[in-house]
């Protein structure tokens, strides 16, 4: 009997842990954080009641990569946007939207590193003055600057910014909100310091700043919850 016994306890050590997670891997829900629709737009009666609502849903846009691409909605059907502004003053972060160094060492290489993981997201930045107003002209500079990206990933572009801002946010439009320049903001415009998240249906569900490391692995984690959610919609279409 004590042999027995010695063997019955070395099973339970080691194959106990392992049954533990056999089975809450196949019987237990695994819950995660769903990202809201960002922008939604209200329809109300006579009475003010709402009546129905919808959520923001880019329009379609024409823009131009730097290098004479054409970039419409079509170019970002099925892919997550990571959608952000550039100055030709860039990657210079007191006079840049975006802080372009943490931004590259946070989100650009994961996305250089594993691409398997994030091989349907692309990064789409358009070229702005300070205030958010289009600029239509990249310097040699910037154009220099950017040769170093990987233009199949991180899309440089210009044309009309307002279809990808002029969703309501907090009870206003999110292109009119203004910069916060005690926190490093440059102009007059939040849009211009921001990171927007699109899905792949055009949907904004995420939006942070843009300047700060804390602000940046606040969008990645964003993301990461997005790519989750593809990941758990492609298991259940599959287990049907």
């Amino acid at each position: 009997m004590p042999g027995f016994r010695r063997v019955f306890t070395i099973l339970i050590i080691f194959l106990g842990p392992g049954f533990a997670i056999w089975w809450l891997a196949n019987t237990v829900k695994n819950n995660f954080i769903v990202l809201p629709y960002l922008g939604y737009e209200y329809q109300v009666d006579s009475t003010g009641k709402v009546i129905d609502s919808i959520p923001y849903q880019i329009p379609e846009f024409n823009l131009v990569s730097f290098d004479g691409t054409p970039i419409n909605r079509d170019s970002i059907r099925d892919k997550f946007i990571i959608l952000t502004t550039i100055q030709n003053t860039c990657p210079n972060i007191k006079t840049c939207g975006p802080g372009f160094v943490m931004f590259n060492e946070i989100l650009y290489s994961a996305m250089i590193e594993h691409p398997d993981s994030y091989k349907n997201v692309r990064v789409l930045s358009l070229l702005t003055d300070e205030n958010g107003n289009p600029d239509s002209i990249p310097t040699q500079l910037l154009l220099e600057e950017m040769e170093v990206y990987d233009h199949s990933l991180w899309w440089f572009a210009t044309g009309d910014v307002k279809p990808f801002y002029s969703f309501n946010y907090y009870g206003e439009q999110f292109f009119d909100q203004p910069a916060t320049p005690s926190e490093g903001e440059i102009g007059s415009k939040a849009f211009v310091n921001s990171l927007v998240l699109i899905d792949k249906t055009g949907h904004i569900r995420g939006v942070t700043g843009a300047k700060s490391d804390t602000d940046i692995r606040n969008f990645f984690d964003l993301l990461k919850l997005l790519k989750k959610e593809e990941f758990e919609a492609a298991r259940a279409n599959k287990n049907k």
